[in-house]
């Protein structure tokens, strides 16, 4: 096969005269109709001025700056008022706690912090609704150098925490096809946003990579670790996301109570409220494990896919009933409702199963993958085994969906009340078991 079979024809190289370079480059600069242009613009503004951040008023000050000018943006472009947003309500807080005090700011950026702007010329014809969103939570702080690339939906809820010199990565520098001098071009993400929970800790240096879609409740984020998927509610993570501890008495805090900043702030003997929690646990645990109930059934087929390297899905688990079985390999969850976590979290953290992770962000449009979205370049992804309760008065999981998850031969196993009422089926979900589990009935399939 001759080599020029492999050309794009829609792509085209100009040779430049170095004398002319210069002239060239001004010809070829961004131009200003182009939304994704105007947008790239005020984020390098922002960037160039982020620089000279001095003191508390400055940082500050900064946040404002930032909110004003991705709303005059937004004003410009016809997008709606919610499509930027940055939440710098609120004073300054000083905490004292015994001989020492220290601050809490506003939503502010310390010097250095900034969003970066994609690469607009290679995406004149994204429409302003295109453009990736931004909405930042109160009590924000974005540490000394840290960055975001804003070449993705970024939403990060209140009293998170970037340190100094971390990093969010939402765009694409692919490394499956083009070889390096090729992948310099930068595009938007084609996977999700990002999403950093209330009170998400993203450690000094640490870098959270293109695929990780979600940073949980409370969570944390180690010290130059770099993650690649997303990360549990009330975890705290290392590098490649290996999961370090639990923390499940945060968990039965932030689920019982709803709590400000600043009566978050007052707690301080975090002690007192592990002995509490564990209480709580000791008189519930027996009743959620459901120890009452034949398994059997369900075990046999679990045990045919599941293996140490396995990966299960569990959606909106009403017990912990499933979780011993499930967590032969690793397990992840994903739930509407947080009244369960801590209990998960409790016996994950119990029994050494330190590869569970939890997410109360469950929709049925998507469902989690092990490294989040619908695809990961060339790699071959997906769950083994997919699990699905039923929760009344919450949405039902299409059945498409929930097929997405598996992997080529992966089993689904679904509460019959979840099924549609005509019978409809994905055409490569094939039919293998009818069971009972606690009175309930459950369908299994597997995908062709």
């Amino acid at each position: 096969m001759n080599k020029s079979a492999y050309f794009d024809v829609h792509t085209t190289i100009e040779r430049v005269s170095t004398v002319n370079l210069l002239e060239k480059l001004a010809e070829a600069s961004d131009p200003e109709p182009y939304p994704i242009v105007r947008y790239a613009r005020v984020l390098k503004e922002l960037r160039k001025q982020s620089a000279t951040i001095g003191n508390e008023q400055q940082q500050i000050e900064f946040g404002r700056l930032v909110a004003n000018s991705l709303r005059e943006l937004a004003a410009e472009l016809g997008l709606p008022e919610n499509h930027f947003s940055v939440d710098t309500s609120g004073d300054p807080l000083l905490v004292r706690e015994g001989a020492g005090q220290h601050w809490i700011l506003p939503t502010h950026f310390e010097g250095g912090a900034y969003f970066s702007a994609p690469h607009a010329d290679h995406q004149y014809a994204l429409g302003a609704g295109q453009i990736p969103r931004i909405n930042i939570g109160r009590y924000v702080r974005f540490g000394k150098g840290s960055g975001i690339n804003a070449g993705g939906d970024i939403t990060i809820g209140d009293g998170a925490w970037l340190s100094p010199g971390s990093l969010l990565l939402r765009q694409d520098h692919s490394a499956y096809g083009r070889p390096s001098i090729g992948a310099r071009t930068v595009s938007m993400t084609h996977q999700p946003g990002v999403v950093l929970r209330d009170y998400a800790w993203v450690g000094r240096d640490a870098m959270v990579g293109w695929n990780a879609d979600y940073l949980g409740l409370a969570s944390v984020v180690g010290t130059r670790s770099f993650i690649n998927g997303w990360v549990g509610d009330y975890s705290i993570v290392g590098d490649h996301g290996r999961i370090l501890q639990y923390q499940p008495f945060k968990a039965f805090l932030f689920g019982r109570y709803d709590l400000t900043v600043e009566e978050v702030l007052r707690i301080s003997d975090w002690g007192r409220v592990d002995e509490d929690w564990l209480r709580v646990h000791g008189e519930e645990r027996g009743a959620l494990l459901d120890a009452g109930t034949d398994l059997s059934e369900l075990a046999d087929l679990v045990r045919e896919v599941t293996h140490p390297r396995s990966r299960a899905l569990l959606l909106k688990p009403d017990s912990l009933r499933l979780v011993p079985l499930l967590a032969q390999g690793r397990l992840d969850i994903a739930t509407h409702s947080p009244d369960l976590t801590p209990h998960v979290l409790q016996w994950a953290g119990d029994h050494k199963a330190l590869r569970i992770r939890v997410r109360s962000d469950l929709t049925t449009t998507e469902l989690p993958f092990e490294t989040a979205g619908t695809f990961h370049y060339n790699k071959r992804i997906g769950y083994d085994l997919t699990v699905s309760e039923h929760a009344p008065d919450t949405p039902v999981v299409p059945l498409a969906e929930l097929e997405r998850t598996l992997l080529q031969g992966g089993v689904l196993i679904t509460d019959v009340r979840n099924l549609p009422a005509g019978g409809e089926r994905p055409d490569n979900l094939v039919e293998t078991h009818e069971l009972q589990l606690g009175g309930r009935q459950y369908k299994a399939f597997k995908k062709k």
